[in-house]
């Protein structure tokens, strides 16, 4: 005989006591109106009748869903991937539980950093850079699958500063860590020390002691041999090196030595901080279902604007610089910039044509090899001067029957930090031709007033040079942007510095890399353009196909997103990304145009008054930028403070913007 399931519950059913479905009924009553459910069934069941939607089941599932549990993170999942330069790098899997339901929530792939050396670094000098890297990424894996796993289960991915203290707190605690570890080493390698020195003084005390020359000899040589191998200069050499020479007519050349700049030290797996914050950001618009850049315009502004726009494209058409071959190392990137208020649609193919022009002049001048490209996509061909790229931009632009500084402009990344040489305290303009940087300045402002197309410079000069950045702004600031990129601290540092009248930038360069979370960053980008900063989000160029940046650029407002060429899937996905994004505000009408381009003054704070019983120091005279060279004949080592003379902080404001709008 076949029972079906009615008849089996049927049969389970009337065999329970009577007073046991009566408790179980209780209970059910009790869990229900605990929960709300009968007054909310009632709601939407009066609520749906009278909107009467075609989806019943569709309307209910949308009203219970407010009412569902806040969605957590539950699982983080990392493995090892790779960058658009084949380089290991961290993809990172964020699940939530959502709706009693496991889900996958973000999948991000993290960007490679910039590396550290220069682009035409033999391969075989790269090994202990690969190394390094390799390490990074496999103790970022390993972060990410146990101790932040660990810690960020049971979080709200919307709350993002929440997840980005809980992960920068855990990297302060590796780096305490660490630094103990490394003072324990080094008391150990004193007291080692201590006890030899005290055992050699007992020997020599005895008599025993006496070390033969030639041991000293071998012991000399060594530490000759290992300041040698770490290309520090002992004591005599640096004499040496820095002592007046003589030259033709019985004069000297001015040796000035810069101490090298400490950089940053990251621990392995630093790389872990700024993927789980993206990732975390990106869950949290998911489980939201609204686009990212929505979500982050939340995180930046009080209320989400209602107008947004879209950031201009900053695109990379040729890369030059100290790497390449050639004698110009001064401009490291040749850039294209589109008006203002030009929809993308229309300027993107415009971008296209100028790129193409440029591969088709180089072919035609130079043969296929002139058309190769780097990593971002940009053409890499010779130059002498500074002035072929930016003519040879000028005429791609002029071919497209476009007003070269009203339809198309230009910009450049100088990179100044690259073309510094430590040893002579100049900057290797051309190679070969050294400048301090009082000529760097005339060089920049004679340059920039032969091109008036040219709106936003990058680096110009190195942030220790704050009277000469200053000065170079106070010249070229009413014609273009003056952009911090590498002049300033990464974020994380740099939102709790106040910003002072001794270093000011109208705009900032971006990257979320490393230690770089989306708090610190959001951070960032306000106080900077509370402080009249265009923000310029710029790409690594160890990339994916991944378009976070984009939605980032969008919902922080930025005025640029620089991405490199128009070229190659992680490059384009980015700019097609763009496209979406500004096809969907317009469809909303929620399109705003970008304003035209205004460059506030920057305006150098007065020198400090001399203090009573001083006498004030006389005005410098311009020396001719020709005789500049022949002027230093005088031979000093400078120190840091030398170099980086503070001036007093000026009381007034900053800023004063003039009519010089684009």
């Amino acid at each position: 005989m076949a029972f079906s399931p009615t008849t089996i519950a049927t049969q389970t059913t009337s065999a329970r006591d009577p007073r046991e479905l009566y408790e179980i009924k209780q209970k059910a009553v009790k869990y229900y109106n605990d929960n709300g459910v009968p007054n909310k069934m009632e709601d939407v069941l009066n609520t749906m009748f009278y909107d009467s939607p075609s989806d019943v089941f569709g309307y209910l599932a949308n009203y219970f869903e407010k009412f569902a549990t806040t969605p957590t993170i539950t699982k983080i999942k990392a493995r090892e991937a790779y960058d658009s330069k084949g380089q290991p790098t961290v993809q990172t899997e964020v699940f939530c539980t959502v709706k009693n339901n496991l889900r996958l929530s973000a999948t991000v792939v993290s960007p490679t950093p910039n590396s550290h050396l220069p682009d035409n670094t033999k391969p075989e000098d790269r090994e202990a850079d690969d190394t390094e890297r390799q390490n990074s990424v496999t103790a970022a894996v390993s972060i990410l699958n146990t101790d932040l796993n660990n810690r960020l289960t049971g979080l709200d991915p919307a709350q993002q500063q929440e997840v980005d203290n809980v992960v920068s707190n855990f990297y302060a605690e590796l780096q305490a860590a660490e630094e103990e570890r490394l003072a324990k080493e080094a008391d150990a390698a004193a007291t080692e020390e201590g006890s030899t020195k005290d055992v050699e003084t007992a020997s020599q005390a005895s008599g025993k002691g006496k070390q033969p020359k030639s041991a000293s000899k071998g012991k000399d040589q060594k530490k000759e041999e290992r300041v040698k191998h770490s290309g520090n200069k002992s004591k005599d050499d640096r004499g040496k090196h820095s002592a007046n020479k003589p030259v033709k007519g019985g004069k000297s050349q001015m040796s000035v030595a810069v101490p090298v700049e400490p950089s940053e030290k990251f621990l392995p797996g630093a790389g872990a901080v700024s993927t789980i914050s993206r990732a975390a950001c990106m869950a949290a618009a998911h489980i939201q279902q609204i686009p990212v850049f929505q979500h982050v315009a939340g995180l930046r502004f009080t209320e989400v604007p209602f107008e947004m726009t879209v950031p201009t494209p900053m695109v990379t058409i040729i890369q030059s610089g100290r790497a390449a071959l050639g004698k110009s190392n001064c401009i490291k990137e040749f850039i294209v910039v589109p008006k203002p208020g030009m929809p993308l649609s229309q300027s993107l193919p415009l971008i296209q044509k100028i790129y193409n022009y440029v591969g088709k002049n180089l072919f035609t001048k130079s043969g296929v090899a002139a058309k190769l490209t780097n990593d971002i996509g940009a053409f890499c061909p010779t130059f002498d001067r500074p002035e072929q790229g930016l003519d040879l931009l000028q005429e791609a632009i002029a071919q497209c029957d476009l007003t070269v500084g009203e339809d198309f402009f230009l910009a450049i990344n100088c990179a100044s930090h690259e073309i510094f040489d430590y040893e002579k305290g100049k900057y290797e303009i051309l190679t070969g031709q050294a400048k301090v940087a009082d000529d760097v300045v005339e060089f920049w402002a004679e340059l920039l007033g032969r091109y008036p197309s040219v709106i936003a410079v990058i680096d110009p000069l190195r942030r220790q040079e704050k009277e000469h950045w200053m000065r170079l702004s106070d010249r070229i600031s009413d014609q273009c942007f003056v952009v911090g990129g590498h002049a300033y601290a990464r974020p994380g540092l740099l939102k709790d510095e106040e910003l002072t009248p001794d270093f000011v930038t109208s705009g900032i360069a971006l990257k979320l890399d490393r230690l770089n979370t989306i708090t610190d960053t959001v951070q960032v980008a306000k106080n900077l353009q509370d402080a009249d900063n265009q923000v310029i989000v710029s790409s690594c160029n160890g990339e994916s196909t991944d378009t976070f940046l984009a939605d980032f650029a969008v919902g922080i407002k930025a005025r640029f997103l620089k991405v490199g060429a128009p070229v190659r899937g992680e490059r384009t996905a980015q700019l097609n990304r763009l496209l979406q994004i500004e096809g969907m505000l317009e469809m909303s009408s929620r399109l705003a145009s970008q304003e035209k381009f205004k460059f506030p003054h920057i305006t150098p704070p007065p020198l400090p008054e001399p203090e009573e019983g001083e006498e004030e120091p006389a005005k410098k005279e311009a020396t001719p930028r020709k005789n500049q060279e022949a002027a230093d004949n005088s031979s000093q080592i400078l120190t840091d403070g030398q170099m980086d003379r503070r001036i007093a902080p000026r009381k007034a404001g900053v800023y004063k913007v003039l009519d010089t709008s684009v």
